[in-house]
């Protein structure tokens, strides 16, 4: 059984890149083991701020509750620490970014949705995708994946619907619709796969309150650093490399849109 926990990042109106993440979990393997380095990470947060505390990472880089008698610095540490939970334990991770109004869709309103709800729904969608992807190729033969998200009420029936959706209607890529990695122009093709199905993902998605649950709180804090760098903001490059090991991972992501799975390697310690 792999749970792939999701949350997002940027998927307001004024945001320039939405992001998507999903961290795959062996539930035998990780599910314990992240949960612990979660529960033990939050215990930084400062007695003050301790009671009701929830993990947002973007409130706990700039909520001004969050700057009194809490230095950056500790928020920094806290934030970090949350981002390499995945590469400390060996878990997968999966990364969508759309860049905001790099595609003039149509149609979406007559879905009741705005362009951004629109763009945030396509990104999950590429997301499952690929994390499908990964659970058909490293996992054993028989294993499943259960996507536990955090609710998003006013998307709720559009998200439910991915994996089914995917699963009824795979969508494939052609090479001429891809951007070129270095990994591509050393092989002197395109190496990468342009397959989105589902067929080891649930239909089922699992919406849960961020306070429920320590996995969905770390994907909250992973799809916040991928955004901070997507966006060029200061210490995104610093965050990517608490996440991956090295922001150069993500040379090949730009407009209008990116998803791949990563494999950190675990440390050594861990």
């Amino acid at each position: 059984m792999r749970f792939v926990f999701m949350d997002e990042a940027g998927t307001s109106v004024p945001e320039p890149v939405t992001v998507v993440v999903a961290l795959i979990a062996d539930a035998d393997r990780h599910v314990m083991s992240a949960e612990s380095l979660a529960k033990e990470a939050l215990r930084s947060v400062p007695p003050h701020h301790q009671d009701g505390f929830v993990f947002h990472a973007t409130q706990v880089f700039n909520d001004a509750k969050y700057q009194q008698g809490w230095s950056i610095t500790d928020r920094l540490t806290l934030l970090k620490a949350m981002m390499s939970i995945p590469r400390r334990i060996g878990m997968a991770i999966t990364v969508s970014a759309h860049w905001r109004d790099a595609v003039d869709y149509e149609g979406y309103d007559a879905l009741g949705l705005s362009k951004s709800q629109f763009e945030h729904m396509l990104t999950f969608q590429q997301c499952i995708g690929v994390t499908d992807r990964n659970i058909r190729t490293h996992a054993g033969a028989q294993e499943v994946g259960t996507i536990v998200a955090e609710d998003v009420p006013e998307l709720r029936k559009f998200l439910r619907k991915m994996p089914k959706r995917l699963r009824d209607n795979p969508y494939h890529f052609p090479p001429e619709h891809m951007r070129r990695t270095a990994k591509d122009e050393a092989a002197g093709y395109i190496t990468q796969r342009g397959d989105l199905s589902v067929s080891r993902i649930r239909d089922t998605v699992h919406f849960v309150e961020k306070a429920d649950d320590p996995l969905v709180q770390v994907a909250d804090a992973c799809a916040y650093g991928f955004r901070r760098y997507f966006a060029r903001e200061k210490f995104g490059a610093d965050f990517v490399d608490a996440i991956l090991g090295t922001h150069q991972e993500l040379a090949h992501f730009a407009a209008p849109c990116g998803t791949e799975c990563f494999w950190p390697k675990a440390d050594s310690q861990a």
